[in-house]
């Protein structure tokens, strides 16, 4: 499947209508609007703007230009994003040469990237942060890490959980750092998009619930699928409550996440960050971006098969789901909720590989 429409795929990247480059236009119409002094949050954009004002204010200087060129000085900048946290992540971790670039290679060619980059989404700059607050853990630096962590959630508050990483080994000065950063970051979105903004952003997250689309991979989303009636639950019962439960599941993966990561171990972060997208009301499957380097860190460390197996489902294209979109049946509903289990396998093999750090033993005298 991934040879057979990789051509397409690539092809949705290079095309110039703005309706292909969907997160993209919402972006910069946003963009458009704050230069304006309008509603950043209704600017006439197919998708609702689901990133904070902070993001908007980022992205402002792109509203200066056309839209579709926009849009390609914007790829070309996380094309090389991508490239740079991948080698840094591949330098970091010592990883050999041809592991490197096997890795490396079929991450760059995978569905959730090509998906990103042709939609026009923040994924590759929120990996960056995760990959830059990971490194700078590694060299005792715990503050700085913390303030690029606090980031990284100021501009997708669906990753607040990843700030239980310093707390629960007890890291309070990156905790305190990041809680900083992040309300820094967030005051800056105030101030600059107006409080009108922040909280229209506000209703919006309240407007926010499980999407039961099948792109959507988290477990609140699988419920909804199943267990409540919608365009993309076939034979499903109507449940609602059922959603409340797969929130409970999702928590209680985030909480097993936090208790298995205090010893510590440089696993703990992307597990996790995947623990953190299974719970959330959205986690597109382009969400698996962010743990691309978690994959690298499996290669590092001699787990070869458990990381071929991810990048293996991470080349799974995105028209997986048309061979049983039109079906109606229960198992067509389990077969579309694929990407639940790519995600849940990737967030196990990453949990899996979390081994505590060894203190250094006292020296005599």
């Amino acid at each position: 499947m991934d040879v057979w429409y990789l051509g397409g795929a690539l092809g949705r990247i290079s095309t110039d209508s703005m309706r292909v480059h969907v997160d993209f236009d919402s972006f910069w119409r946003s963009a458009g609007a704050l230069l304006e002094g309008g509603d950043i949050y209704d600017a006439g954009a197919r998708l609702v703007n689901l990133n904070p004002p902070v993001w908007t204010v980022l992205m402002s200087p792109l509203g200066l230009m056309e839209a579709i060129d926009a849009y390609r000085l914007f790829v070309l900048v996380c094309v090389l994003v991508v490239l740079g946290y991948l080698a840094w992540t591949a330098e970091e971790l010592g990883l050999r040469p041809v592991w490197a670039v096997v890795g490396a290679g079929l991450l760059l060619l995978s569905s959730p990237l090509i998906s990103t980059l042709a939609l026009g989404q923040v994924y590759p700059v929120l990996a960056l942060g995760l990959v830059a607050a990971w490194i700078l853990d590694r060299r005792e630096n715990r503050r700085l890490s913390g303030a690029t962590l606090g980031l990284v959630v100021a501009l997708k508050p669906s990753l607040a959980p990843v700030l239980l990483w310093p707390l629960v080994r007890r890291h309070w000065g990156a905790f305190a750092a990041a809680c900083v950063s992040g309300l820094a970051a967030t005051l800056v979105g105030l101030v600059v998009a107006g409080p009108a903004a922040t909280w229209r952003y506000v209703g919006v997250l309240n407007e926010g619930s499980a999407n039961a689309y099948w792109d959507n991979a988290s477990i609140p989303a699988a419920a909804a699928r199943f267990f409540t009636e919608h365009p993309y639950g076939q034979n499903a019962a109507t449940w609602p409550w059922m959603v409340y439960v797969g929130y409970a599941i999702g928590i209680s993966v985030v909480v097993l996440t936090a208790a298995r990561i205090r010893g510590g171990g440089e696993a703990g972060l992307w597990a996790l960050v995947a623990a953190s997208l299974l719970a959330s009301p959205i986690a597109w499957h382009n969400y698996l971006v962010l743990l691309a380097p978690g994959v690298l860190l499996l290669l590092a460390r001699g787990r070869i098969a458990p990381a071929l197996f991810l990048l293996a489902l991470q080349a799974i294209p995105a028209q997986w789901p048309l061979l049983w979109n039109e079906q109606g049946t229960v198992g067509a509903t389990f077969a579309l909720t694929l990407y639940l289990y790519v995600l849940l396998a990737h967030w196990l093999l990453l949990l899996l590989a979390v081994r505590p750090e060894t203190p250094e033993p006292a020296k005599a005298g």
